[in-house]
């Protein structure tokens, strides 16, 4: 028998840890060796600083001690694969550059987000991300309809591996005392229907509060729950609309990003824009109010002119992407172009034909967010890398 793989994976909050999770299990059902450094926050936090913070999970013994210097702790073992879900951001970047030239490793980046509707933004983040394709291995993406749409934009990742989504294998299998906490915890009336209310963070964002305040005004019967963008309520510019309690009267919050998973289940009602957190109402067959139309989503998705604007700030400021890509304004309006952006978002109108009736062309819809949608993302990805 060959030497078992080495395999490290890492999470640095519970939003990139709820990507990873089973694969760790299913990981370490495989003959891999296994350590994990994961952390249970929702917000991020950096070994280094927060090393109490992190779980060290591991089902080998200490036989052979490597130092990681970016995690700040002893590894058993020299690592043949990283995985990860994030390598725009620190910590993470650190970390893929040094697994990469101190230990020769390969790294696995498992994408995070179904990045379905192209635009100029989706264009820019796809530049930023191809600063580091040659750092990573190998991509695992969700979709055939995703990879395409991110090569569409100039994605120059090279082995691009369609799984599906691990993050739905088994974090939507909530058992019943979990599903009864929750009730508890947030006050579940039994006598109503409940609604989950998914939030944005850009510049759709208070056109869909308004659709979300029209919604709850026609329906005071409904009891209302909110689950934030990750990081929204936190962030300097959107926290006074959470604290010290949410803006909009008779609406709950979920800020702890493991309790969503139980929310899903118990809401009856989903409402929101289309985006990767939809997949979970699409999934489990719940009642959709998908607002993309209402608030604009689907239009002028090839024009620069929000960012020229430098409306929105974060990815839609202008002074960011000059930064970024080292640009002069003459070259990023050339660059980002509504000739060179119209080829990038031809694909998008398939998307809509299927939102205009999200019930008739719900099984059109799963596949264009998962491939499969048979919870088996996690073995395709541990297959993968034992053969690899």
């Amino acid at each position: 028998m060959g030497k078992h793989m080495n395999v490290v994976i890492f999470a640095s909050d519970s939003k990139h840890l709820s990507y990873l999770n089973n694969i760790i299990t299913v990981a370490s059902n495989n003959n891999l060796n296994i350590f994990a450094m994961i952390c249970h926050d929702t917000r991020l936090k950096h070994p280094l600083h927060h090393k109490n913070r992190y779980e060290m999970l591991t089902n080998c013994s200490e036989s052979e001690i490597t130092f990681s210097e970016t995690l700040g702790v002893n590894l058993p073992f020299k690592p043949d694969w990283l995985i990860l879900s994030r390598e725009r951001w620190e910590p993470e970047t650190s970390i893929i550059k040094e697994f990469k030239q101190k230990f020769k490793c390969k790294i696995a980046m498992v994408e995070p987000n179904s990045a379905m509707i192209n635009g100029v933004n989706n264009f820019l983040e796809t530049k930023s991300k191809n600063q580091f394709a040659d750092k990573i291995d190998v991509w695992f993406d969700h979709s055939e309809f995703i990879k395409n749409q991110r090569k569409l934009l100039g994605f120059k990742g090279k082995n691009i591996i369609v799984v599906g989504n691990p993050k739905y294998d088994s974090n939507l299998n909530i058992d019943t005392q979990s599903i009864d906490k929750l009730k508890q915890y947030y006050n579940v009336d039994p006598n109503k229907k409940q609604v989950l209310f998914f939030t944005a963070i850009n510049k759709f964002r208070h056109k869909l509060f308004d659709e979300f305040k029209k919604f709850k005004n026609k329906h005071p019967e409904y009891q209302y729950f909110v689950k934030p963008y990750p990081g929204e309520p936190y962030d300097p510019l959107t926290k006074n609309d959470y604290f010290p309690k949410f803006f909009i009267e008779g609406v709950t919050p979920v800020l702890e990003e493991t309790h969503i998973w139980g929310m899903f289940n118990i809401c009856n009602i989903h409402i929101g824009s289309l985006g990767s957190v939809l997949y979970s109402s699409f999934f489990l067959d719940k009642e959709i109010h998908d607002f993309s139309k209402e608030i604009g989503l689907q239009d002028n998705l090839e024009s620069n002119q929000d960012i020229l604007d430098s409306k929105g700030g974060g990815e839609e400021d202008l002074n960011m992407w000059l930064r970024v890509f080292n640009l002069k304004l003459k070259d990023f309006k050339d660059l980002t172009s509504k000739d060179k952006m119209l080829p990038m978002i031809k694909n998008n109108d398939i998307i809509w034909k299927y939102l205009k009736d999200n019930v008739y062309y719900r099984k059109n819809i799963l596949k264009l967010y998962d491939e499969f949608n048979d919870n088996q993302s996690s073995k395709r990805i541990i297959d993968f890398i034992k053969n690899n």
